[in-house]
């Protein structure tokens, strides 16, 4: 793998995407960030990046998803890998299934999943590994 490949972070928590940035960066990717699905839709408009890592809960509880269904959806988006990070599984058992289950009956629109918070070595290994197989 060749580094310098170009990551997209969407997530509405700035000390987190910053977190990621640090340690991405000096791994030697090039990092984006987006603040909410909205403007990361729109960088990815703007340039379609390598990799996204993206948040499920922004400004909704399936904020997230709902960017990640529109992008599997689209035909020039849809090889775009997805890490999803999240704290979904906390919501759930706060919330209760049936608040999410217009998402549980879907097939996931995303090639990794993360449970936040993060370990640095364990997402630097998950990017690699899905960079590698797409």
């Amino acid at each position: 793998m060749t580094r310098g490949e170009d990551i997209l972070i969407i997530d509405d928590d700035r000390d987190l995407v910053e977190a990621i940035r640090i340690v991405l960066e000096r791994n030697e990717y090039k990092i984006r960030a987006a603040y909410n699905g909205k403007e990361g839709f729109q960088k990815i408009q703007q340039k379609a990046p390598d990799l996204i890592i993206l948040d499920v809960m922004m400004a909704t509880d399936t904020e997230g998803f709902s960017l990640a269904f529109k992008l599997r959806n689209n035909s020039a988006y849809r090889e775009i890998p997805i890490i999803m990070v999240t704290g979904f599984t906390r919501k759930i058992a706060e919330s209760g299934p049936e608040a999410f289950q217009h998402i549980m009956g879907e097939d996931w629109p995303v090639n990794y999943i993360m449970e936040k918070p993060l370990d640095p070595e364990e997402l630097l290994s998950v990017i690699k590994r899905v960079l590698e197989d797409t």
